[in-house]
């Protein structure tokens, strides 16, 4: 609220008036500009906080999505063996009895902890675009952001796609094991009908695993071109043409 006082005593001419009203325009221009300063100082420091939040998300992303390409690299290598063997006992109609390979751990995890997949998520993004303070980037830096937003969008639906397929083969092998805690299938259980069945399942987990690793790739492109300060959205595109990723953007 901006208060305006009257004058200590009336003015007596027209010059004692324009300079009571010059006064009181003066006062009101140096509240106003004062306001507005302290406005502009805020709003560039909730912009300066959104984008070092928004970085530092992108390099969370950016560790993510390593972890991810070395885990599904491992469990590639031992789903091509499973799958090997299941053709094994497949072409001998049955009668040869293999065991069900151990899944991987992680090879560098001192307790052999399970390998497991890291959401790149995109919390910043989506609270700063819900709460209309994306609005305080630059129009190309909202841009680019927006770009990696959709990577993840495009990121969950081929891994919501592979996890439906992937409690699908779950429920198929749980059918041949004790239902003990940790318990394995035993495929010598598998009927050949059956071993054509799992056969059939790892190749579509294979390839629903694969096209999230190309998801990866090109994500991983993007994210990395935020972090080396590309300008622009189309160099980030450019990027994953040189690539040679024929995905949807």
């Amino acid at each position: 609220m901006l208060d305006v006082h009257p004058p200590h005593h009336a003015a007596t001419t027209w010059r004692d008036f324009f300079i009571h009203i010059a006064t009181i325009v003066v006062g009101l221009l140096i509240a106003v500009g004062l306001e507005q300063t302290v406005e502009f100082l805020h709003r560039t420091h909730q912009r300066h906080e959104l984008e070092r939040d928004l970085h530092s998300e992108t390099e969370r992303q950016h560790a993510a999505l390593q972890n991810d390409f070395r885990t599904f690299a491992i469990e590639r290598t031992w789903l091509l063996g499973l799958r090997s063997d299941v053709d094994t006992m497949r072409a001998s109609g049955g009668k040869i009895k293999l065991p069900y390979r151990a899944k991987p751990t992680d090879p560098d995890s001192r307790d052999h902890a399970r390998l497991a997949v890291i959401w790149p998520a995109d919390g910043f993004w989506q609270t700063a675009k819900s709460s209309s303070l994306i609005n305080l980037l630059p129009p190309r830096q909202a841009e680019i952001y927006a770009a990696v937003a959709r990577q993840e969008e495009l990121f969950a639906a081929a891994t919501n796609a592979w996890i439906t397929e992937q409690t699908a083969l779950i429920a198929f092998e749980t059918q041949f094991d004790d239902g003990a805690p940790g318990s394995t299938p035993d495929l010598a259980r598998m009927s050949p009908a059956q071993l054509d069945q799992y056969y059939a399942m790892l190749t579509r987990n294979l390839a629903m695993r694969d096209t999230i690793v190309n998801r990866c790739k090109t994500f991983d492109i993007v994210v990395s071109a935020v972090l080396d300060g590309i300008p622009s959205r189309e160099e980030i595109f450019r990027r994953i043409q040189t690539e040679n990723i024929d995905l949807e953007r």
